[in-house]
């Protein structure tokens, strides 16, 4: 049985420099390494090009060390997929899906190496269907949610440029 997987949506927001620099460097992975698991080595956007899984989990293998790691780090257990992207004036949109969490502390660090970036990462939430919004700017997080739910979240994805 598969993982259930989370739809995610990020939108960056700053100087144009800037996100083309994040832009540039997101789209740079081409996932972990893992000992037990193929991978064709393409670019492609990846957790692993913001937060890279150290080399001796990947040598450890993934169902070993790295899902536990994944979990612990990018808070869900494996990279995301599924990416579409839209450039607009001074934001990038990113819609893109995960296993069963977001992964909500890979974009806490990255406000950290990307300080002027205002990212709002949305995600649709799994307990209540509660539209959870988290903020995050130069390394700092304020969390909050919106009762809208799945019409609220749909909105959000329309807004951003992204069919359903």
């Amino acid at each position: 049985m598969s993982e259930p997987l989370v739809e995610c949506l990020l939108q960056a927001v700053g100087d144009s420099a800037v996100l083309n620099t994040f832009d540039k460097q997101f789209r740079s992975g081409t996932g972990p390494q893992w000992s037990d698991r193929p991978c064709d080595g393409t670019p492609r956007y990846s957790l692993h090009a913001l937060f890279p899984v150290p080399e001796d989990i990947q040598r450890r293998g993934y169902q070993r060390a790295g899902k536990l790691w994944c979990q612990d780090y990018w808070k869900t257990p494996d990279d995301l997929t599924d990416m579409q992207v839209k450039r607009v004036k001074g934001e990038r949109h990113y819609r893109f899906f995960t296993p069963v969490r977001a992964p909500t502390d890979v974009f806490w660090k990255v406000s950290s190496d990307f300080p002027t970036l205002k990212m709002r990462l949305v995600l649709l939430g799994t307990d209540r269907g509660d539209l959870q919004s988290r903020f995050y700017y130069e390394g700092t997080f304020q969390g909050s949610y919106s009762p809208n739910g799945a019409d609220g979240f749909a909105a959000f994805r329309e807004g951003m440029g992204f069919a359903v």
